[in-house]
């Protein structure tokens, strides 16, 4: 059986629950061939990769997924990029907010997903499942682990890839802005069965 390792981020600034994590969380412990290792990451700028680092080095996965939350979507999104840049409009979980600054001095401007991500949206919208095509993954703590694994793993066979999913309704005036616990870990389910 193959081994995923999948992770989600603790809440930051206002939001008292993250839905990445409350996702994760749910997920069965095996989905399709995959045996799935889950992680908490912290919203913190370098302590959330040297977290995810050491923990990929302890469980060798074969895929690497990384969810974050996005607040402007009711799809899940498939990050198809990371940048090399740290551009946060909101302060971590300590207080810090680089801005303009490149994560690794001297590395690539970007690295591609090497999940399959085209193949992977094409599909489960072919299912009528919410998903869609994100070209890049922001500034923030996100774009942030998604660039500092995708370096680690360029050009090995450990596949990266990352996922923004939805607010819930409980975090919401408008239930319309959100989508339902149940139904991302579903869409979540059916985008590890793709890879």
């Amino acid at each position: 059986m193959k081994k995923l390792l999948i992770t989600g981020f603790d809440p930051f600034a206002h939001y008292i629950v993250n839905p990445s994590w409350k996702a994760v969380k749910a997920l069965p412990d095996i989905v399709g061939d995959y045996q799935l290792h889950k992680l908490m990451l912290p919203n913190i700028f370098d302590l959330e990769a040297k977290i995810l680092l050491e923990e990929a080095g302890r469980v060798k996965p074969d895929v690497i997924l990384l969810c974050g939350m996005n607040s402007g979507s009711t799809r899940l999104q498939l990050n198809l990029a990371a940048l090399n840049i740290r551009d946060a409009f909101l302060e971590d979980n300590l207080g810090h907010r680089p801005w303009g600054v490149p994560i690794r001095e001297g590395a690539p401007a970007a690295y591609f997903a090497t999940i399959p991500v085209h193949e992977i949206v094409r599909s489960l919208r072919a299912q009528k499942l919410p998903v869609q095509l994100e070209f890049a993954s922001g500034g923030y703590v996100c774009n942030e682990i998604f660039y500092r694994a995708a370096h680690a793993y360029a050009g090995t066979t450990t596949k990266v890839g990352f996922v923004h999913v939805p607010l819930l309704p409980e975090m919401v005036m408008d239930e319309n802005m959100a989508l339902p616990l149940e139904k991302t870990t579903k869409v979540l389910q059916a985008i590890i069965k793709e890879l």
